[in-house]
């Protein structure tokens, strides 16, 4: 992994036609497969709506759409007991067992890269 895909915090795919977020989410329900990772949900909020994807060491991948741009955004989300969180901690222990060193220090970045390029090939026949 790059240093350019490292800093990487936001992935946007312009379309060639408007999309609403209702019908985006509609489009992944339909098409997402158990190999494209994480699990998401439509969220309504006090900034407004997105498709929000589970949480997995700190990384939330987070999708909105304006007109014809959909954007995927990184978020860190940590919920913390006595500044420990521990189920970033039990993340990290399975990655560590499951998928060594590397495995365990970038698995967060590296699910976020993952459903960045399944939303490339969600809407490869509708980007510009």
């Amino acid at each position: 992994m790059d240093m350019k895909t490292m800093s990487k915090t936001v992935e946007k795919f312009t379309l060639r036609e408007p999309v609403t977020l209702e019908d985006l989410y509609a489009l992944m329900t339909q098409r997402w497969t158990a190999q494209l990772p994480g699990n998401f949900k439509l969220k309504k909020g006090l900034f407004g709506k997105s498709i929000q994807f589970d949480v997995y060491m700190n990384m939330q991948p987070k999708v909105t759409v304006k007109d014809n741009v959909v954007t995927v955004r990184r978020w860190e989300s940590s919920t913390q007991v006595n500044g420990i969180d521990f189920k970033a901690a039990t993340q990290r222990i399975d990655a560590l067992g499951s998928g060594g060193l590397k495995k365990a220090a970038f698995g967060g970045l590296e699910y976020f890269i993952g459903v960045c390029d399944a939303m490339r090939e969600l809407l490869s026949d509708k980007i510009i």
